[in-house]
């Protein structure tokens, strides 16, 4: 494991912190829109796909790290610990 500091934004950091704060829980991309942009959000869901892409990709996570961001098919996301 890499340890640097990785610049992230105040989404990308709530996003994280809800599911790491609850791990091996499955989200549904509603819930971590209530839980993150807040219940008079009126944007698409898929604006969670593209904070958790992103996030991914900052965090350049390996096979080797102890957890991961998972894609749950037809559900949304969780933060996995292996």
């Amino acid at each position: 494991m890499n340890k640097q500091v990785v610049p992230l934004t105040p989404k990308e950091i709530e996003l994280l912190w809800i599911m790491a704060a609850h791990p091996n829980m499955a989200f549904t991309r509603e819930n971590l829109l209530e839980q993150v942009w807040g219940y008079d959000y009126f944007g698409e869901t898929r604006t969670v796909d593209t904070h958790v892409k992103r996030l991914r990709r900052k965090l350049m996570i390996t096979a080797d790290y102890p957890w991961d961001v998972t894609t749950i098919w037809g559900i949304g996301y969780k933060f996995e610990v292996k």
